[in-house]
């Protein structure tokens, strides 16, 4: 007999982890589908510790991820068997990290599990995965749900890095901008002082403020520097607190213009996430709860937790998501049409498009402002700095004649 964690779903859509002893998993999976239950995973107790140690190494690059499936896709429509597309797959696969997690899975379904739980047992793979690959299993069509998660992770993976590269140039610019101060503080300001040392020439008010300036902040570099440490190891050390983590997000939805486009980001990737999970043919309930693990927010997770015990109780999933408070009103009113005329997973998507083309049309225009302030930023300090060191020049030229 062995002992088993089992993740079940009851028929009102409550979901809980239970623990059973069984002589093997079949039989397990027998006796709770005969309670009642409809059984989500089920997990040999003893590689729980293995199950954590994976997680503590990481989870599967998502550019590895998205080839996988690709092929993975091709292979399921191809009519080959499973054992002998995942054997394929593991040899085929560049990273060692997924060509072990997929080696580990081939194993798992040959004793028995199904592929989802084989997935989920591994510990590397996303949360929407195993629960698109659950899905797959109960409608019976693998390789049409597995398109549909190869068309999510590739409308998500180019928003994603659209929004990456837009945040690219104004970061080089500030730390142009940083560079350029330390170095105007480290080199220019002591040589021009010496010069003018030696020289004995009268200092204007401005090259004076300026050499001040920069002396100042060669005495306190150090503690600028200690402070600058000791801020990044707090932060790291408060981003393990669940409420450091909810207070900074709250936070960062308030700000004056980032806010608002942070929040429409988080959004949009819950939506998209959600409509995946509902056209691959998993119940509201079950798709909320996959969807609230795996948004990047802890703050819009939590809300999407509140959303999923509202539609348990019997609400409707845009009143559910109008009491959170997070989500626009257009939003909600798209959701609201979709759930009247039950096409909720098409609306769903329709509303990611709207923010994410949203999103990127916002982040383009702010970009386009902050560019050229950035820009400005740095030839005024560049020209700030060239004014004061080069007056004392034109007084000591004004000395000779």
């Amino acid at each position: 007999m062995g002992e088993y964690i089992c993740r079940v779903g009851s028929e009102t859509g409550h979901v809980e982890n239970q623990t059973h002893q069984a002589s093997s998993e079949g039989e397990l999976r027998t006796h709770l589908a005969a309670q009642g239950y409809f059984v989500l995973s089920i997990r040999p107790k003893s590689i729980l510790a293995t199950q954590i140690g994976g997680r503590r190494q990481g989870k599967i690059r998502a550019d590895d991820l998205l080839i996988f499936n690709q092929q993975f896709m091709t292979l399921s429509k191809s009519g080959l068997p499973l054992q002998k597309s995942l054997d394929m797959l593991a040899r085929q696969t560049r990273s060692e990290q997924l060509r072990a997690a997929v080696d580990g899975v081939r194993e798992r379904v040959q004793g028995g599990a199904l592929l989802s739980e084989a997935f989920e047992a591994t510990g590397k793979f996303p949360k929407v995965y195993c629960a698109t690959l659950r899905a797959g299993e109960r409608s019976g069509s693998l390789d049409k749900v597995l398109s549909q998660y190869v068309t999510y992770q590739k409308t998500s993976r180019s928003f994603r890095k659209k929004f990456l590269s837009a945040l690219i140039y104004p970061a080089f610019l500030m730390v142009f901008l940083c560079g350029l101060i330390v170095l105007i503080d480290t080199f220019i300001i002591p040589r021009f002082s010496e010069l003018y040392s030696e020289l004995d020439v009268p200092l204007p008010p401005l090259t004076v403020f300026v050499i001040g300036v920069g002396e100042g902040i060669k005495r306190v570099a150090i503690f600028i520097l200690a402070g600058i440490v000791l801020a990044i190891f707090a932060l790291r050390s408060a981003g393990r607190s669940q409420a450091a983590r909810l207070a900074w997000e709250r936070l960062k939805f308030r700000l004056p213009v980032a806010g608002k486009l942070l929040l429409k980001f988080s959004v949009a990737e819950f939506v998209r996430t959600l409509s995946t999970l509902l056209q691959g043919g998993l119940p509201v309930v079950t798709a909320l709860q996959n969807s609230a693990e795996s948004v990047s927010s802890p703050l819009l997770a939590q809300g999407i937790e509140q959303a999923r015990k509202e539609v348990m109780a019997g609400r409707p999933l845009s009143s559910s998501l109008r009491m959170t408070g997070f989500f626009p009103s257009m939003a909600l009113d798209m959701v609201e049409v979709g759930e009247s005329t039950g096409a909720l997973p098409s609306m769903l998507e329709a509303v990611a498009e709207f923010f994410e083309e949203d999103v990127n049309i916002d982040l383009s225009t702010l970009v386009a402002l902050v560019d050229p302030v950035m820009i400005a930023s740095i030839a005024v300090v560049v020209g700030f700095v060239l004014v004061a060191f080069y007056l004392p020049l034109f007084s000591l030229a004004g000395q000779v004649h």
